[in-house]
């Protein structure tokens, strides 16, 4: 249900009230009426929704009824929420004479109004420009502004506070700066509270001027500012100001002599503007700075610096890149990731290859990868070539990570001869970068390493690429993989086949196979543990042929194991029930021990299928996997569909009747109790609709006669509705996912059946609300905004023998939108013998 069902709720209301009001003519508007409700009796709810909607709608004639109910504490702050928008002078003047009548929290939300009211309509900096004082918006044109002046004296500290803050969207920066001189260095004339509010609304109309290019008399207001402010933070906001407001030469001058000075306000202020593109001149004169200022400054500048993104500063910052302080040298580092070149690289790739702290090995790692100006990929090629084994492999590094097919070739060459630790890295950027034409040069690399430790540095470098090249096309030429097992040496088979496991396709599964039948005893398991990593679920057959006929316990484990995952459908499968059965059914026949009948059980617990309770019961009987075999009955009843009900009842008892353990006992209970909750729920609908009519909200509509109630012989089309989208409530009938939309009725039939008459209940839960039919008669009608909640509507009925029509309607206001229905006796219990038919055809 909506979050606002309170006020939704009061809207539709309201939109009753408005249909039954008085008409004196026909020209009455829609604003005298919400006008007419304002000024009567109707509920708080009611006239809230009348100001929400004059906040849209309403003009000067509204503001009597509205200005009426700000003195009212329950109702002010919708009546100043219409008014504060609202473009005539009669809505200010209502609010400024409210303002002297309250007290508290509701002249607070008058003044708040009132200076919101201020910020919306007054151009404020182009009116201080124009004239030497503001008082209100042009719209508001009065003479309340004392009083508003008056309030910063005010008892109550929420009041003055408001009215510091009004004054400053007004724009009154004389009267401010009058205020705060009485308070010049804390003297107490205001509370700290007040005092904040009053420099906070001075810099407001101070930046204003600033904004609309008055430079001159905004510097004139920081400087007052800045010379009455004892407090750090107010004091940085108007040094921050001054600089902004002066000329280029003197802005230059503000901001390096409070860098270089001391740590203060000054200071952070400057440090603050440093990347602000609007202090120009600066940069020549920062940079000359960075040697001479404290490490945590030079962090800081350099940051600043960075984010301004002039490459003027690169050399300068460069130059600290061996600071003996490390903040320092991390901010050089993700300085040059933005403002670096090509020149840089040497640079970044000591970096990254000698320092010990992951920050700025990260950092340097980083910038390599990010750089973009100059020839950045010949300059890392260079470092292939010149630079330490360290220096290589980042650079071989940030060559894959950056995606530069024009190094694959220099690459190959470092993965044949390099030192150790570069060839790893010219490995790993390789299966970043080739692509199918290249792979067999990769292949090859794997045939030319010696030794088993270079051997399968290389083969992973291929898996890589052979997954991702799979990933890109969907498909790929394995010919050099599998012409390279076929003729290769045992050795090279061992470290290939474990490729295999990622990959699929025919030759792929020739190859696994005929590893698995290979007669060599080092070829045959690396062939079986290929196998079993498949994630090919075509080669079930061959892991179910493991599993069931492998002489060694641990493969036929591994084989289980493979199976496990393969019809998983949380890992993807896309294997019907009954083909996951089949797999499980063979393996069962055949010796397991404990640990494969888990494996097992885990398979079947994920098959809702009453086969599946076939082949778990029996293992309740072993005490060693009972535990898994109750487990496994419990998610599979729970998962069976409403018409398996008394079969998952049936499996539950069992599990019963075999443990003791009251932990099981109770997790059984619950779900024999799930399963009661969602028993005879009928599933099995056609709807038709939705209809909507232009204005009409659904609780009219609830009464609107459409073709499928009207039996007037117009053609209805209908529809099958899907059942279980919700697994967890697979007897909600989902509305909202099959149709969409808001405000609009559905139409949803189907037929029951009973072999003879008998009296039942039939139980309704609905979002939004719903009407029933059955065999044409009317039984019930509830035109309702809520939640969906089983059996929130219980009718009693009595269904003919035969088949009995029935029809439901079914409102939609907004957000979810549902049903659910069922047959129970009339004391409750399950109903024997009812069927259900939602295209009427066995009816005939």
């Amino acid at each position: 249900m909506p979050n606002m069902i309170h006020r939704a709720v009061a809207a539709v209301g309201l939109v009753l009230l408005l249909t039954v009001l008085p008409r004196p003519c026909a020209a009455t508007t829609e604003e005298q009426r919400l006008i007419i409700v304002l000024q009567s009796d109707a509920a708080p709810q009611m006239k809230d929704a009348a100001c929400a909607r004059l906040k849209r709608i309403g003009t000067a004639r509204s503001v009597p009824a509205l200005a009426s109910l700000l003195v009212d504490e329950q109702l002010s702050h919708s009546a100043r929420y219409a008014l504060e928008s609202m473009p005539c002078p009669e809505a200010g003047r209502a609010l400024a004479e409210a303002m002297k009548k309250t007290i508290g929290p509701t002249r607070v939300g008058i003044i708040n109004s009132i200076g919101a009211r201020a910020a919306t309509y007054s151009n404020l900096a182009e009116k201080i420009l124009a004239g030497s004082e503001i008082t209100l918006p042009a719209i508001d044109d009065f003479a309340e502004l004392p009083d508003l002046e008056k309030l910063l004296s005010d008892a109550d500290p929420v009041v003055a506070g408001a009215a510091a803050t009004a004054l400053g969207q007004i724009g009154s920066q004389t009267v401010l700066m009058a205020a705060l001189a009485k308070n010049k260095n804390g003297s107490g004339t205001f509370s700290p509270e007040v005092n904040s509010a009053l420099t906070d609304a001075t810099l407001r109309c101070a930046n204003s001027l600033l904004a609309a290019d008055g430079k001159a008399r905004a510097l004139d207001l920081f400087r007052k500012l800045y010379d009455s402010q004892p407090d750090g933070k107010f004091r940085a906001a108007a040094y921050r100001g001054i600089i902004l407001s002066s000329s280029v030469k003197a802005s230059v001058t503000l901001i390096t002599k409070a860098i270089a000075g001391k740590n203060g306000p000054n200071q952070v202020a400057a440090l603050q503007l440093v990347h602000d593109p609007r202090i120009l001149g600066v940069i020549k004169a920062l940079v000359q700075l960075l040697p001479k200022v404290d490490p945590p400054v030079q962090t800081a500048l350099i940051a600043g610096l960075a984010q301004r993104g002039d490459f003027s500063a690169m050399a300068g910052i460069a130059r600290l890149a061996d600071s003996p302080v490390s903040e320092v040298r991390l901010a050089v580092l993700n300085a040059l990731d933005i403002l670096g070149d090509a020149s840089n690289v040497p640079l970044l790739a000591r970096a990254a290859a000698s320092t010990s702290d992951e920050a700025e090995r990260a950092a340097a790692r980083q910038a390599l990868i990010d750089l973009h100006r100059g020839d950045v990929t010949a300059a890392l090629l260079a470092q292939l070539n010149a630079a330490t084994p360290a220096v290589q492999a980042e650079a071989a590094r940030a060559l894959g990570e950056r995606g530069d097919a024009a190094a694959i070739s220099p690459l190959q060459d470092l993965a044949r001869q390099g030192p150790e630790s570069a060839r790893k890295a010219a490995l790993q950027a390789l299966a970043a970068l080739v692509d199918a034409p290249q792979l067999s040069a990769l292949v090859q690399l794997v045939v030319e390493a010696k030794g088993d430790a270079a051997r399968a540095q290389a083969a992973e470098a291929l898996n890589s690429a052979c997954q991702r090249i799979q990933s890109r096309h969907g498909q790929f030429d394995s010919g050099p993989l599998t012409a390279a097992l076929a003729r290769g040496s045992v050795e090279l088979r061992v470290a290939l086949l474990p490729v295999c496991s990622g990959l699929n396709g025919p030759e792929i599964r020739a190859a696994l196979r005929a590893a698995v039948a290979d007669l060599n005893l080092r070829v045959r398991p690396a062939g079986i543990r290929a196998l079993c990593d498949t994630g090919d679920a075509e080669l079930l057959p061959d892991l179910v042929k493991v599993a069931c006929e492998a002489p060694e316990e641990n493969f036929r484990t591994l084989a289980t194991a493979a199976c496990r995952r393969l019809t998983n459908p949380e890992e993807g499968a896309r294997l019907s029930n009954p083909q996951r059965i089949a797999v499980f059914e063979p393996i069962l026949k055949t010796p397991l021990n404990d640990e494969q009948r888990r494996l097992v059980l885990a398979g079947l617990a994920a098959v809702p299928e009453p086969q599946a309770l076939d082949l778990v019961e029996p293992m309740l009987g072993n005490v060693a996997v009972q535990a898994e075999a109750a487990q496994a009955i419990i998610r599979i009843a729970a998962a069976l569909p409403p018409t398996q009900a008394q079969r998952a009842t049936e499996a539950l008892k069992k599990v019963i009747a075999a443990t003791t353990a009251a932990a099981m006992r109770d997790e059984v209970a619950a779900a024999l109790q799930h399963i009661e909750n969602s028993a005879d729920f009928i599933t099995t609908w056609q709807v038709a609709g939705p209809y909507t009519q232009e204005g009409k909200e659904c609780t009219a509509l609830f009464d609107v006669v459409f073709p499928p109630e009207s039996g007037d012989g117009q053609v209805v089309f209908w529809k099958p509705l899907l059942a279980g989208l919700d697994p967890k409530r697979p007897w909600v009938m989902d509305l909202l996912k099959a149709l969409g939309g808001e405000q609009r009725v559905v139409y949803a039939r189907t037929w029951v059946h009973t072999d003879q008459e008998q009296p039942l209940r039939l139980e309704i839960g609905s979002d939004d609300g719903v009407k029933v039919w059955l065999n044409h008669k009317l039984i019930h009608a509830n035109n309702a905004l809520r939640a969906l909640s089983p059996g929130s509507d219980k009718i009693d009925v009595r269904l003919n023998a035969g088949w009995n029509l029935l029809l439901l309607k079914v409102t939609q206001f907004n957000q979810g939108w549902a049903f659910c229905a069922r047959f129970r006796e009339p004391d409750g219990s399950h109903p024997a013998g009812l069927q259900f038919d939602a295209s009427g055809e066995k009816s005939r």
